[in-house]
């Protein structure tokens, strides 16, 4: 019999997306940025400083992890928050974040203006020139990605504020949405445009619909991804949506908002979410579900870690539609070695016989 071929991290996630029979479950590692800095042995404020170290350490990480698709990038941490007003905190060895929101009353938002480009203004300006000095280097980014639209409100407005007048001023949140759509549109448009106008993946991050009950998903989350979608769909190979929070109450509609594939560690129980996905019309790619923090960092046992990944393998696995990948990014402190369980695992639990079955280890071949 002539060996297997194997194929590459990239092709693997492609047939795993087209629902198509790939020689074994992908794998995909986002690493987070105080991990990146860690590799490159800086503290995180100097790493994120240096466009040329993250393209340097990026391409290290995708070096040492030759078998898993590795969506490393240059980073511009809450770049549209920052462009649209807020302040951010300067640690020198944490990741910054949002300190001082933009808008400060209901009363501010009907006048809240948004920048008429997003190379005007520091955050989106700021990233854009970097981006356009890092394709020097000869290596092109794969993807965009930023946060989506209610995440950018809730970071404008405050999360707590934004989900009580959510209910108590519905159509003040709804105006402050629109602007913040149509903004991370442009700076989508633009970057996509600066990298020469097709971008593989678009990666939206919008935790916030883990918090909604479901008729405010339908009416404050959904209609502003959808038109997300419908304007950057034309622009990628795939609309790519992330949330580590829960999501069984949606997750059934993601596709109908345009995602290709979605990324996250609470869609419910295994075999609940594998059979709602595979009898949807508009079926999506699951990535994830092993959580970065409490299992892949802090589980102490590596049989416990182990056995938690051939699960998801074996049930979502069969059929594709399935990337293996922790639930959020690869957070800082994580063993290298529990990733190179990850891949190990997919070799022996996630080759595949037909489309829809595995290769159980104990068979003879």
């Amino acid at each position: 019999m002539s060996p297997r071929r194997e194929l590459t991290p990239i092709t693997r996630m492609l047939k795993s997306m087209a629902y198509l029979k790939p020689d074994r479950v992908p794998v995909l590692f986002f690493p987070e940025f105080d991990l990146m800095a860690d590799l490159a042995e800086k503290p995180v404020k100097e790493y994120l400083n240096d466009v040329d170290l993250q393209i340097e350490t990026g391409e290290k990480f995708k070096e040492r992890f030759s078998d898993a698709y590795c969506a490393v990038s240059i980073y511009q941490p809450y770049a549209v928050a920052q462009a649209l007003g807020c302040k951010l905190m300067e640690p020198e060895d944490l990741i910054p974040s949002v300190i001082e929101h933009a808008i400060k009353s209901p009363d501010e938002i009907e006048n809240f203006k948004i920048p008429e480009s997003p190379w005007d203004v520091p955050g989106t300006g700021t990233w854009l020139e970097k981006i356009e000095y890092s394709l020097e280097s000869g290596i092109k980014p794969a993807g965009t990605g930023e946060f989506g639209p209610v995440e950018i409100a809730c970071l404008l407005y405050g999360y707590d504020k934004f989900m009580f007048h959510m209910v108590k001023k519905p159509d003040l949140m709804h105006i402050l949405l629109e602007k913040c759509n149509e903004f991370v549109i442009r700076f989508q448009e633009e970057w996509i445009k600066l990298i020469g106008g097709y971008a593989t993946i678009i990666l939206i991050a919008d935790h916030v619909s883990g918090f909604m009950r479901k008729s405010y998903v339908d009416e404050f989350f959904a209609p502003y991804h959808k038109t997300l979608c419908e304007k950057l769909s034309p622009l990628t190979g795939a609309m790519f949506y992330h949330s580590e929070n829960k999501s069984d109450h949606f997750l059934h509609e993601i596709g109908n908002w345009g995602y290709a594939m979605f990324h996250g560690q609470e869609w419910g129980p295994h075999q609940q979410a594998k059979d709602t996905v595979m009898n949807l019309e508009n079926k999506f790619t699951l990535v994830g579900q092993i959580p970065g923090r409490d299992v892949m960092l802090r589980e102490p046992d590596e049989e416990v870690l182990k056995q938690k990944i051939i699960e998801n393998i074996t049930t979502y696995g069969p059929g594709s539609g399935y990337i293996l990948s922790t639930g959020g990014g690869i957070n800082r402190g994580t063993p290298f070695e529990r990733l190179d369980m990850m891949i190990e695992l997919t070799k022996e639990y996630g080759r595949y016989k037909t489309k829809r079955k595995l290769i159980d280890p104990e068979e003879s071949e």
